[in-house]
């Protein structure tokens, strides 16, 4: 055995150093897109698939698919451009690139905790870490197949701007234990006994000692620096957070060279520090001084070497740092984007003042990603088991006493715990420091136990595996079932793509905003609302249509906004209060003539329905009370039995039911009604039929059932909600009196409709 560890060593070391730390990466990303791919049986539904293409599981994605095919306004965005780029790469749709991009790019976010844990020197333990940080619920479910969104980047990009500094960090600067014992070395008046440890590695790799920055500037490091810089100045292109982040890392970088740095050292990591923060800062600009540094020092010209030595390069460059820091927009961005998380009631339109300004229903309390979670809930997103996430959080904080370079991720933890007042999208960020402190501590601590000679790489590899075996058992039953299939109904799917053959292009589409980005891709038609344009009048003003049971308001608010160029915003400027209630009442009741417009186009779909709460919520909002009575819609779980004869519909098992109002049945290519409330009477004698209708209805429960074969799903509604536009005109005949005048049905598939509004 001896014999055999030997030649194993042997062959190990006849590679290159860093071949093994790649060939570790490699493996971590495997395991992670390997497990990731447990979802993948449970999209083999013919459902889940139109003509040959899956639908995608996230409302945001079809935003970057259409974008990535040149429509509206998500072309040009970093993430559009990359759908489109992997998809002429692999010849392959945007749509296709959409549904496999998640596991691809969620994976390189183990790689990034890997890549972590070695710099805070547990490269074995960043197996663990990297695979566990990848598979935590709070970022999986974000980052599932179908879920091409910039989540995809909004963890990972954090992560890699941080990491060159990190390695920096571990070679040059000091830990918070070895300054804390300088310290108390110096107030005891004993001789300094903590080793110079960079130093000794310094000397150990062949950097000359006499080298007045020990090697902290050479070319290696100002471009890790530098790309790690540019990382961070990308990543504010693709989303709002990073403008925050950056400003963190920064101002810690500064503290940490004044705090950790080696005496001796500082400017010379002053002047490094710059390298990394001009970068991230300004971009290219910044690029442009690392550039000029390391061909300055390559050149040794005497005159720069003083230069760059002295006081004036340090204090200039970190002077400029700090005006760049302090930027109003910034600020008054991140002000708005904690107003955003917030939670209320209704939205002031802007330059909404005086005595009766004009607030609007907010949407942000009807967005699940919003709704703030519970501490418990919290760590059940880092983890199944709680035990793992106690262990990590706790393991976290040795961490940081023993490498400064863990500050860098101390945001991303603070960020997942805002959870319960911010809501729950930003539970995913706790994963990468709850991983790291659950293994690096975890691994490390159980070799200390073990015998000198087997805390070697191997065994600390060993452990780290055994270790991610246990705590990845939970997820070969949980990925499958965290799969929520398609958020769109591949028949409301169809009736989208009818539209962008059968309209004109300077159409407009009203639908209710979560299916707005499905509509670009699948239509490419503007929509009235979308994702980015979902408050305020963007909000009310669809909403309103789809909920009011009178279908000539909801004609008329529709050319009314189509006679203002289509702009929700529009329709109710410069208004207060009470004059925006006046309209919304004379819309109702007076009849109106209109210029011509571009034609406008209804769309209503069983999907709605699901909604059909939150949508008469906003739509039934009153301006001048200034709140929405949302009517009511239940999904029944138990199995149902039902007559279409009689209308009763009882739990199976039970022998009493209710008596329904009404019966709609769904199936494919079907739609089957009963009106139990109409169809009574016909006995001729109007006083017997009349007293028989009101026995009929008094016996009756006000709600109504809706029934869908092909998922089996059923739904109850209230008599207000079943009245509303968006349910009656799924449902009503084409030539329903009620409608006909003011809607035109061009597109039928028993679950979408789309209609021309006449």
């Amino acid at each position: 055995m001896t014999r055999l560890r030997g030649t194993l060593s042997v062959c190990i070391d006849a590679f290159p150093a860093w071949t093994r730390p790649l060939a570790l990466a490699f493996v971590v990303y495997a395991l992670s897109f390997g497990m990731r791919m447990l979802e993948y049986p449970a999209w083999q539904n013919p459902e889940y698939m139109l003509d040959g293409e899956y639908l995608l599981a996230t409302h945001d994605a079809y935003h970057w698919i259409a974008g990535a095919e040149g429509f509206e306004f998500g072309a040009g965005h970093p993430m559009s451009e990359l759908v489109r780029l992997a998809a002429a790469f692999t010849g392959t749709t945007p749509a296709a690139v959409g549904f496999w991009l998640p596991p691809v790019m969620a994976s390189l976010v183990a790689v990034g905790v890997f890549g972590w844990a070695a710099a805070l020197g547990g490269v074995e333990a960043g197996v663990c870490a990297g695979v566990l940080a990848s598979l935590a619920p709070g970022f999986l479910a974000r980052t599932l197949l179908g879920y091409c969104d910039t989540d995809l980047v909004t963890l990972l990009f954090p992560l890699l701007m941080g990491l060159g500094p990190a390695f920096w960090m571990a070679r040059f600067m000091f830990t918070p234990l070895q300054v804390a014992r300088r310290l108390l070395a110096r107030r005891t008046g004993t001789s300094d006994v903590v080793p110079d440890a960079v130093a000794v590695m310094m000397t150990s790799r062949g950097e000359a000692d006499d080298d007045w920055h020990g090697g902290a500037l050479s070319p290696r490091w100002l471009a890790l620096l530098a790309g790690s810089g540019l990382v961070g100045s990308w990543g504010a292109e693709w989303h709002s957070l990073f403008p925050y982040l950056i400003r963190y890392d920064v101002v810690l970088l500064f503290g940490c060279i004044c705090v950790f740095g080696r005496p001796g050292m500082r400017r010379a990591l002053l002047v490094g520090g710059l390298a990394y923060t001009l970068p991230m800062l300004v971009g290219a600009w910044g690029l442009l001084f690392a550039l000029a540094l390391g061909w300055g020092l390559h050149r040794a010209d005497a005159r720069f070497m003083a230069f760059v030595r002295g006081r004036a390069l340090p204090v200039a460059g970190w002077c400029a740092v700090a005006v760049l820091l302090f930027d109003p927009d910034v600020f008054r961005m991140f002000l708005n984007s904690i107003a955003g998380y917030v939670k209320r009631s209704g939205d002031p339109s802007p330059g909404a003042g005086g005595d009766d300004p004009l607030v609007y229903p907010s949407v942000a309390q009807s967005i699940i990603e919003v709704q703030d979670l519970s501490l418990s809930e919290v760590l059940s997103y880092f983890h199944p088991w709680l035990w793992v996430a106690l262990a990590g959080l706790g393991g976290f904080v040795p961490l940081l006493l023993a490498r400064p370079a863990a500050f860098f991720l101390l945001p991303l933890g603070v960020l997942s715990f805002l959870s319960v007042k911010l809501g729950g999208r930003m539970v995913m960020f706790g994963a990468p420091v709850l991983a790291l402190g659950f293994a690096l501590p975890m691994v490390w601590g159980v070799q200390r136990v073990l015998r000198h000679d087997l805390r070697t790489g191997w065994v600390r590899l060993a452990l780290s595996a055994v270790l991610l075996v246990i705590v990845a058992t939970p997820f070969v039953d949980l990925l499958p079932a965290m799969t929520q299939g398609p958020i769109i109904n591949k028949r409301h799917a169809e009736a989208l793509r009818h539209i962008r053959t059968a309209t004109p292009e300077d159409s407009m589409v009203w639908i209710w905003w979560d299916w707005g980005y499905s509509a670009h891709h699948f239509a490419h038609r503007r929509t009235i609302a979308d994702g980015a344009s979902h408050g305020g009048p963007s909000l009310y003003v669809p909403a309103a249509v789809f909920s009011t049971a009178n279908p000539r308001f909801a004609w008329q608010l529709i050319r009314y906004t189509a006679e203002r160029g289509g702009i929700p915003g529009s329709v109710f400027e410069g208004m207060g209060g009470a004059q925006a209630q006046e309209l919304v009442h004379r819309l109702g009741i007076e009849k109106m003539t209109f210029a011509d417009a571009p034609r406008q186009y209804l769309v209503v779909s069983y999907d709605m329905l699901r909604l059909g709460f939150w949508i008469t919520n906003f739509g039934t909002w009153d301006f001048l009370s200034r709140e929405g009575k949302g009517y009511a819609i239940s999904s029944i779980p138990q199995q149902l039995s039902y007559s279409l004869d009689t209308g009763e519909v009882q739990v199976q098992g039970n022998t009493t039911g209710v008596l329904a109002s009404t019966i709609d049945v769904f199936d494919e290519g079907q739609l089957e009604r009963r009106d139990y409330i109409v169809r009574q009477g016909g006995s001729g004698n109007a006083i017997a039929d009349y007293a028989a209708r009101q026995r009929n209805i008094e016996s009756r429960r006000n709600i109504h059932f809706l029934f869908n074969k092909v998922t089996g799903e059923k739904l109850v509604l209230d008599d207000r909600l079943y009245n509303t536009v968006m349910v009656q005109l799924l449902l009503c005949s084409p030539d329903d009196t009620r409608f006909a005048p003011y809607f035109k049905l061009i597109y039928d598939n028993v679950y979408a409709r789309v209609y021309e509004v006449r």
